[in-house]
């Protein structure tokens, strides 16, 4: 566990560090709110699958999948669509960013877990 945690950090922060300079190369403002949320769901979502797993073996698989739809409607509800209603200044390129970078640490979380399982056979 401890093992996946620490990479799931690692890709976070090289995430967050490449979606920052990648801002600042383009000119758009950082939003840190995004990839702090993406960080603090995904690291949840996998305790709780570790969590559950120990009770409930092969549990883990569904956790990730149902956790990460879950997780993918609060991103809407919590980031995207108060930033499409509130419309601050450069809101389009902070929602296209969140969503890229959800995207993109979706991808890292499906390979992880993937592994992890497959480890677990």
């Amino acid at each position: 566990m401890k093992g996946v945690l620490t990479t799931l950090a690692g890709a976070y922060a090289a995430l967050a560090f490449c979606t920052w300079a990648l801002c600042q190369a383009w000119g758009i403002p950082f939003y840190y709110l995004g990839v702090l949320w993406v960080a603090v769901t995904g690291i949840t979502l996998f305790l709780f699958a570790y969590a559950l797993e120990r009770k409930q073996p092969k549990a883990f698989v569904w956790v990730i999948l149902g956790g990460g739809m879950l997780r993918m409607l609060l991103g809407v509800a919590t980031i995207v669509l108060p930033l499409s209603l509130r419309q601050p200044e450069g809101y389009r390129a902070q929602a296209l960013q969140f969503a890229a970078l959800f995207f993109v640490a979706t991808l890292f979380e499906t390979w992880v877990a993937v592994k992890r399982a497959n480890s677990l056979q």
